[in-house]
């Protein structure tokens, strides 16, 4: 009895043991082969910042001030409009893309600041959906050179119900991060 169930063992031992092998025969194996596949480049510029990945939120920092009078050069206060430009660059990008651009304003802790327009300039056409300003830039467009340009104007309303919190806006030199949101994704027609 012994020697059969020292067989058994031994059977099973080397059935196991070539299982084992077979398996990981198939981990092991390896495959090679050249490909022809070529990878389109992606790199995407938006104020000269290179946005390559697919989700972006950065901050403007080059705002124009007007309706400024009584105010510093270059200050933002109650009553007071900017400007700034986004330019979209994709002179470096080989495939189609669209995006979609928000600027949520809800995080700031004023709710005096408001945006009062979002619009494509130099033949820019911007679609609006649910406050997102969306386009497709066609392959076409990028290899004829075309860049985007949009100009966004806010405005700092000028309400005496807001003193408190327009003195603490103030007394931070009157300086003001508006968060732009940019995402791209490849268009496929």
């Amino acid at each position: 009895m012994k020697k059969a169930l020292i067989s058994a063992s031994l059977v099973l031992l080397i059935l196991t043991i070539a299982q084992i092998t077979k398996s990981f025969g198939v981990f092991e194996t390896v495959f090679t082969d050249d490909s022809d596949v070529n990878i389109a480049k992606w790199h995407i510029y938006v104020n000269d910042y290179d946005l390559n990945s697919s989700n972006n939120t950065f901050y403007v920092d080059n705002i124009t001030y007007t309706n400024n009078e009584g105010v510093s050069t270059g200050r933002f206060a109650p009553g007071v409009t900017g400007t700034f430009l986004l330019e979209i660059d994709p002179t470096d990008t080989e495939v189609s893309f669209q995006y979609e651009l928000t600027i949520d304003l809800s995080g700031l802790d004023y709710s005096q600041i408001r945006i009062d327009s979002i619009e494509g300039i130099n033949n820019t056409n911007l679609t609006v959906f649910n406050n997102v300003y969306s386009r497709v830039f066609t392959l076409n467009e990028i290899y004829d050179g075309k860049k985007d340009t949009i100009k966004v104007t806010f405005s700092w309303e000028n309400d005496d119900d807001n003193n408190e919190s327009d003195s603490l806006l103030g007394s931070s030199d009157g300086y003001i991060e508006i968060p732009v949101n940019i995402s791209f994704s490849q268009y496929v027609a």
